[in-house]
Formats: C-alpha cells, structure tokens, sequence
C-alpha cells in the first residue's frame, strides 16, 4: 500500500507525524510526499518516513507551473494537487495495488485493514462527512451542503481501468478549476467528490465510524473507548484514522467527560509531536507562491483578478514577475470598459531607474485619461 499527501513547507511537521503514524501502523507501506513550493525543503529530504519527496510544480501534468500556483490561494492549490499526486503514484509505482491519498493533518491509528476486501468489488472508495442518517437533522442540513457529502482528506484506490479515469477526471479539473467559490462557502472539488458517483462505476462510500473522524463529525463519533494502549475503538469499530484541524479541541469540548477526555490527550499527544517536529526541522510559515519575484505579497484580490480574465492569455507567461498595481490597473481598465494593455515581460531587461519608471507610469495615465475623455464626448 503506498500513502500520497500533498503539504506546503508550512505544514511540513503534520505531514511528517502523519508519515510517522502511517510505518508504525502499516511500516511495509511506502509516503509519497508531494511539496507545493519553489523548492524541497531540505528537511523533507532527510526525514526518515518518507519514502519520496517530489516537487509537485515538476510533474508533466502541470503545463505552466507559474500559472497554475498563481491562480490559488495555498489551500486551494493543496486541494487541486491531491488528484495530481495520486496520479504520479498510480503511474510511477505500477506494481503496487492499493493507494491512499491521506490529508497531511491526518493521523493513523491502526492498519487500514478494511480497504483490502472492500477494494476487490469497488476501485475507488471514499468516506463520508456523516455516516448515520439520524445525523442530518434539518436544522443541520445547511451546514452539511457546506462541508459536502464525503470528506476530499481520504481517497482510496486500486489499479483498475475505471480508477484511472477517475484520476484523470480530477486531475484535469484540478488544473484550473480549484478555486474556493466565495458564493457558495465551499471549495470547488467538494462538488466534484459529491457527484463523482453519478459519472464513474464502482465508486464506494465506506460507512465505517473509524474512519476519518474530523471536528465536523464528531456530533455522531463521540462515542470513543480505550481498549488498551494506543487501541480505540469508536461505536464499537476500531479507530484507524483521525484528522486534527484547529477547530477540533473545540468541537470535542461539548463531550462527555470520559470520552471527552480521550479525544484531548490525543489531540495534546499530538500537538507535543508536531511542536518536536517544527523544532528539529524548523517550520517554514512563507509559502514560495504567495509572493511576486519582488517580494510582495500577493493579494487574493489579484488572484481573483488573474483566475477570472488573463490565465489563458498567452501574453502572461509568469505572472510572478508582475505586481499587485499591474492587476489592479487592468482590471479598472476593464471595468471602464477600456482593453487592457498587456505588455510581455521582458526576460534579462535592465532594471528602470525610479525617475524613467515614474515617467511610463504617467504617460500611460494620461493615455488612459485620454480614451475616457474621448469616450465621454463621444457617448455625450
């Protein structure tokens, strides 16, 4: 069984506790990690549980990597790289059978022993958010369209014709279409997770309470007992894998005091290891993409701006080598109604003096004026 995460440089110890979590329980399986940064993290090299650690703006199926980092806020561009990753292994590691896409925030605590047998009628499982009907109270209802039907953190495959396609599906989306949706308050592929039943055969929904437990499910997985040390079972089916978001201490507080007190010392447990981790390892917080090659930060109003009018204009081949103002501009310029300007960059040009860049930034102004003027006359 091989295990797939994506992570940024940020959230490089959960990824490592995870990794870690996945040979103590499954140590024949192999981590293939996938880092969403200009560069690996020398770090990430040396640490022992993973296997492999790939640079995801390398892999074939990105065709411009500056554009495809652009358009995404880092967690959007976590979401859209899930597929992809997955899509390396099946391909790079043929002789392997199963393969598990785990959320870098996730931890195991036991074998997925269940997948083996559930794999053999249905190449592509999935788990969901609730899995008791009684959960969805109507009063609930709005926040499950919200979070989704399945939980996009755990995917489950095996070589079979039909999870390819399924990968290829979602590695296609990915490329452009992995947005957060504002309107909606929900990121993008939740949808393609929801409907993804409807288009290929054989995708399973695994009901089992052991499986994916996160801050949003705990109103129905409260229901924890310790058998023995580091054995838990949940209604009864045996704990295997549990993701630690900010928010779950919170959501677990509302918990019995028994079972209430087993989710906090895992949850401390886990806190202690990832604090040890960031201080041998030394945590990254700058993620490589959310910064212009000039060192400014990057707005989500300029991703926005990209994501909607120039990511297929040829013209913007890095957008990285523009700024905040260059969007801005253009998109004033659109909203008057004036066409956008779009200028190349120039590889190698020498830089502008302060004096020169003032003055092309004036005269194109005036030039701006000048249209607006002439359109003003002319509509009277």
């Amino acid at each position: 069984m091989i295990i797939g995460t994506v992570t940024s440089a940020g959230d490089l110890p959960n990824a490592m506790a995870m990794a870690r979590s996945v040979k103590q329980n499954m140590p024949d399986s192999k981590v293939v990690v996938g880092i969403i940064e200009d560069k690996i993290p020398e770090s990430a090299l040396r640490f022992p549980c993973f296997d492999e650690v790939i640079l995801m703006k390398d892999l074939s199926s990105i065709s411009n990597s500056h554009k495809f980092f652009f358009q995404y806020t880092v967690q959007e561009a976590i979401r859209s790289c899930k597929a992809l990753v997955m899509k390396y292994i099946y391909d790079k590691y043929t002789a392997e059978e199963i393969m598990v896409y785990l959320d870098a925030d996730m931890m195991l605590y036991g074998p997925l022993e269940e997948l083996p047998a559930v794999l053999t009628d249905h190449p592509v499982v999935l788990t969901g958010h609730f899995i008791y009907p009684e959960t969805l109270d109507p009063d609930h209802l709005e926040d499950v369209r919200k979070s989704g039907i399945h939980y996009s953190g755990f995917v489950a495959l095996k070589r079979h014709a039909e999870a390819e396609k399924y990968l290829l599906w979602r590695s296609k989306l990915s490329a452009h279409h992995g947005y957060y949706d504002h309107e909606q308050n929900r990121f993008a592929d939740q949808d393609w997770l929801d409907i993804s039943h409807h288009f290929f055969e054989g995708i399973y929904s695994l009901r089992h309470a052991g499986y994916s437990i996160t801050s949003l499910n705990l109103i129905e997985r409260w229901n924890i007992d310790q058998i023995r040390e580091d054995f838990y079972v949940i209604n009864e089916q045996p704990l295997r894998c549990l993701q630690f978001s900010p928010q779950f201490q919170l959501a677990a507080a509302w918990i019995d005091l028994g079972k209430g007190e087993i989710y906090k010392e895992l949850y401390n447990r886990y806190l202690i290891e990832v604090k040890e981790l960031e201080r041998s390892h030394q945590r990254l917080s700058q993620w490589s993409y959310g910064y212009f090659s000039s060192g400014e930060p990057i707005t989500d109003e300029t991703k926005r701006i990209f994501l909607k009018n120039y990511y297929e204009n040829p013209v913007i081949e890095n957008p990285f080598s523009l700024s905040n103002a260059y969007f801005r501009m253009e998109q004033e310029n659109t909203d008057t109604g004036i066409m956008p300007i779009l200028v190349p960059p120039v590889k190698n040009a020498p830089k502008l003096s302060r004096k020169i860049q003032v003055r092309k930034t004036k005269a194109r102004r005036r030039r701006v004026h000048a249209i607006r003027k002439k359109r003003i006359r002319r509509n009277g």
